[in-house]
């Protein structure tokens, strides 16, 4: 069997005050660091139970920061991976939510046209499939072994919607949590959801409500 341990980086600033840097990098909060603690003591006790044959990172400063931490922790350096990077929103990067809401209208584009790019940066299409890609080849590269990836919530969702419910266009609806753990594994060519969102390694102080 091929499992894949997902875990989404530690909370930003940015994820905090709701502005999208998706190849843009924020400082962590004091809240994230402490997510980074929680999630690499949780990952040294998994692996004691699976090992961990490959470890992989986005290039991302908060993905290099989260996996730096577990890997002191399972003592492996992870290989940074380019196509694990998050949604590239191009010239619009470090914009509030609410700003791309409401003066560019882009939730109501991607409503109608998923393949709608902000200058210089992706679309939804274009975004998914590589995530999807990505993923897919790491199961298929480390068949029969466990891989480790430190990502970004829609690298993990796009992979959820796709590989186990195969309704691609709809991966925003799975949103995984800061420093949370998503298994999917893989038998022949069967994907199962071993764990979606795993927070149960955090505090309550640490995990953050969705609204």
């Amino acid at each position: 069997m091929t499992k894949i341990i997902l875990v989404r980086h530690a909370e930003t600033e940015g994820n905090f005050n709701g502005v999208w840097n998706g190849v843009t990098d924020a400082p962590l909060t004091e809240r994230g660091q402490r997510q980074i603690e929680a999630v690499a003591r949780h990952i040294a006790h998994l692996v004691q139970e699976q090992p961990i044959a490959h470890f992989y990172a986005s290039p991302m400063g908060r993905t290099r920061k989260t996996a730096a931490a577990i890997g002191a922790a399972i003592g492996k350096e992870a290989i940074i991976h380019h196509e694990l990077r998050e949604f590239d929103l191009g010239d619009w990067e470090g914009r509030s939510m609410k700003e791309l809401g409401e003066q560019e209208k882009l939730w109501e584009i991607w409503a109608t046209d998923p393949h709608f790019a902000p200058p210089n940066g992706e679309s939804p299409d274009g975004f998914s499939r590589r995530a999807v890609k990505i993923i897919g080849e790491l199961a298929e590269l480390h068949a029969g072994e466990t891989v480790l990836a430190v990502t970004h919530g829609g690298i993990i969702s796009c992979s959820v919607a796709y590989w186990i419910e195969n309704q691609l266009s709809e991966w925003e609806k799975w949103e995984p949590h800061n420093c949370s753990i998503t298994i999917l594994e893989r038998a022949d060519t069967a994907w199962r959801l071993a764990s979606f969102s795993d927070v149960g390694h955090l505090p309550p102080e640490l995990i953050v409500e969705k609204p």
